[in-house]
């Protein structure tokens, strides 16, 4: 049977905190950028960027977080750019959307982007969407108001990763020093 102790030891106070500032910088951050640029979207901005936070921020350490952010804004950039090309040309459909999943998804698997680039799938579905629920936002402001706010988020965990980091080491160092030697008497 688990203990209460035992459950309680599962608890990571620094984690959670991390990654609450990790989600509300980006909040403030995402919301702020894509209000200035198209408030009837600002709300998705700051949900896009939440998700990038989150995900880049908790990684097991900071070189592995800085990974997942630099695939992050990669990924976005490419769903961003496709989804751009297709609205240049047509209107959203659904048939559309799937063909431009599928190019999306070739391009990323020819240029060996890990996991196909899921971030460029999620961009280009979120760009698709809004602009048919925004259609005064060009597309060109679409795709570059999901690339910042993904790229702000992905930005916003690598800080927060790089500080969680830090005060880690800190309390490791400190912890393995132990208690101070008395002296003898």
């Amino acid at each position: 049977m688990i203990t209460v102790s035992e459950i309680l030891h599962r608890l990571q106070p620094l984690e959670v905190a991390a990654k609450c500032c990790a989600v509300v910088g980006a909040y403030l951050l995402g919301y702020t950028i894509t209000s200035h640029f198209h408030e009837a979207s600002s709300l998705t901005g700051a949900m896009l960027a939440c998700t990038s936070a989150i995900v880049v921020q908790q990684q097991q350490d900071f070189h592995h977080s800085v990974q997942q952010g630099w695939l992050r804004v990669l990924g976005t950039f490419i769903g961003a750019l496709v989804a751009y090309l297709y609205l240049l040309c047509f209107s959203f459909s659904i048939i559309g959307m799937v063909v431009t999943v599928c190019l999306e998804e070739i391009i990323c698997m020819l240029a060996a982007i890990p996991d196909n680039g899921k971030m460029a799938t999620i961009t280009l579905v979120i760009v698709l969407l809004v602009s048919v629920q925004s259609p005064d936002l060009t597309p060109l402001q679409n795709g570059l108001l999901r690339f910042s706010e993904a790229t702000v988020g992905a930005v916003v965990g690598v800080v927060v990763a790089w500080c969680a980091d830090r005060i880690r080491r800190r309390m490791q160092r400190h912890s393995d020093s132990g208690p101070a030697c008395e002296p003898k008497k």
